[in-house]
């Protein structure tokens, strides 16, 4: 046990310094300075470095006793039920209820205001349409586990529809600002909460409908969950939003302690994120107990273990939540700003590093990245995973200081992204295909969220004024989630190509032309 809390600390540890060191170093060297005459923002800096170790340590013990057992216990036993409407009910249920809460979609509903003519479209209704889409796409997704359809044909058939409706809004003059923050929407939706259930949810429900292609049906549900906010936020803005002027929130100048005070427990800036993850975990704490007490019927020893593990889940998330809301996020519209005065050149290679380790400190990527490596009985290695992430989401976070920068519309990258995606799915073997789509949801969590976003927005306000920040701040998070899908897509291309080429070798090896031969003997 001890030995398992100090491989947490230090996995948790080697994700989160090199963000912070990047930050210091930009202080250091001049590029983007975080302070000016005193060190505050430097210790703000440290001490929440420490605390987002800590919470992301705490959440990894957590997540794999408590959320990702949830997940394989209801997936596994959803996939028995013959009556339909109970699976349907259920998977609706905690798709909906997991997603209303999801940390990351609380920080971006606060980054956007969206106005129907005289009605404020706030921020429930917001989460509410997309905890809708989420819901019912889960649903659709645990329906084609079940029912053996192919994945493949799924997402070509959806992100056709979504397609279609984000051509409509283009067309509007006022609604086509929103665009990114519609890509956006579906991007935050899998976070540090969500994913870990879903991912278990999916390996359940494959594991016990077996068959051949039950390995690369443990995938694809993330991806499937990540298409419904798209869609019922492209909906929400066609028939009801309009947009108003972005404005911009003054840096509080409270000290430190009252910072993640006030990040942490309810006060007039929010309501804190010991009530945020609280929301959070327990619609799905009340729906598996409700679901255990109907069907599963698991012995005491194992919901106190469950019980535990979210324990622990609360704790790690709702100081990681803590941390990145006192001290990620301020620092983060501060680094933006500030770089905004360097050549262009420097801004992008300097985001694209940003890029790199940002990946690393998103909780979810470590529960998939597990996940993936024990499905694949270790064929498929974290590392070389981690590392496609890291690169497809430092090439997103350069790609978005370039839209923004030259003010570029959102569909010039995400049209063309998604077409090759599409194109790739029918050269990379299945489970690849269902592994990018995973992975891009997964990528955006609330590191994200917290300190890219604000980051990319510092750099669009600084350069360009509050005016162009929906079109040209926001989708961030809509390119987060897409690169990682290219770049798992192509390593599945390379996996087969080298796959072909060393069965090419053996066969080589084990045939010669005298095998062809056939021998007389007179």
């Amino acid at each position: 046990m001890k030995n398992r809390y100090l491989n947490a600390l230090l996995s948790s540890s080697l994700s989160i310094v090199p963000m912070i060191a990047i930050v210091l170093i930009l202080h250091f060297t001049n590029l983007a300075k975080i302070t000016t005459h005193d060190s505050s923002n430097i210790i703000l800096l440290l001490i929440g470095m420490v605390v987002l170790i800590l919470g992301l340590a705490l959440f990894q013990i957590g997540a794999s006793s408590s959320l990702s057992k949830v997940g394989e216990y209801m997936g596994s036993s959803l996939s028995k039920q013959k009556n339909i409407f109970i699976v349907i009910l259920f998977s609706f249920a905690l798709g909906l209820l997991i997603t209303c809460a999801e940390p990351s979609i609380l920080i971006v509903s606060k980054q956007v205001t969206i106005i129907s003519g005289n009605e404020f479209l706030n921020a429930f209704v917001l989460v509410g349409g997309i905890a809708i889409g989420v819901g019912i796409f889960v649903v659709i997704g645990v329906m084609r586990i079940i029912k053996h359809q192919s994945l493949k044909f799924w997402y070509a058939m959806f992100y056709c529809l979504t397609f279609m409706l984000i051509g409509i809004i283009a067309l509007d003059d006022s609604r086509r600002k929103l665009l990114p923050f519609i890509f956006d929407a579906g991007g935050v939706t899998t976070g540090s909460a969500t994913v870990p259930f879903i991912l278990a949810l999916g390996a359940g429900v494959a594991a016990v409908r077996g068959g051949k292609n039950a390995t690369d049906d443990s995938f694809g549900l993330v991806g499937m969950a990540s298409i419904g906010p798209i869609i019922s936020t492209a909906l929400l803005i066609l028939f009801q939003a309009s947009i108003p002027e972005y404005s911009v929130t003054p840096v509080s100048d409270m000290n430190i302690a009252m910072r993640f005070l006030d990040a942490l427990i309810p006060s007039q800036s929010g309501t804190g994120s010991l009530i945020e993850v609280l929301i959070a975990l327990l619609p799905i704490i009340v729906i598996f107990f409700t679901y255990n007490y109907l069907y599963l019927k698991l012995p005491k020893h194992s919901l106190m273990k469950l019980l535990i593990g979210f324990l622990f889940t609360y704790v790690g998330l709702s100081l990681f939540l803590c941390a990145t809301s006192a001290a990620m996020s301020p620092i983060g519209s501060i680094v933006g700003n500030n770089l905004a005065s360097q050549n262009d050149n420097v801004i992008i290679i300097v985001c694209f590093a940003i890029g790199l380790v940002t990946i690393l400190c998103e909780p979810a990527v470590h529960v998939l990245t597990k996940q993936i490596q024990e499905i694949s009985d270790g064929r498929i290695k974290k590392i070389v995973l981690l590392i496609s992430l890291s690169l497809g989401v430092g090439f997103a976070i350069a790609l978005a200081a370039i839209k923004a920068i030259f003010k570029i519309n959102i569909l010039y990258i995400v049209i063309p992204g998604y077409a090759i995606s599409m194109l790739l799915t029918f050269i990379c073997p299945n489970i690849f295909v269902a592994m990018a789509f995973d992975s891009g949801g997964t990528a955006s969590g609330p590191m994200a969220t917290s300190f890219v976003l604000p980051l990319i927005i510092g750099l669009t306000i600084s350069r360009h004024g509050t005016e162009s920040v929906y079109e040209y701040g926001f989708g961030v998070v809509a390119l987060i989630a897409l690169m990682p899908i290219l770049a798992i897509q192509i390593l599945g291309v390379f996996q087969t190509i080298e796959t072909n080429r060393a069965l090419k070798i053996m066969r080589a090896y084990v045939y010669s032309d005298e095998d062809a031969q056939i021998i007389h003997f007179n």
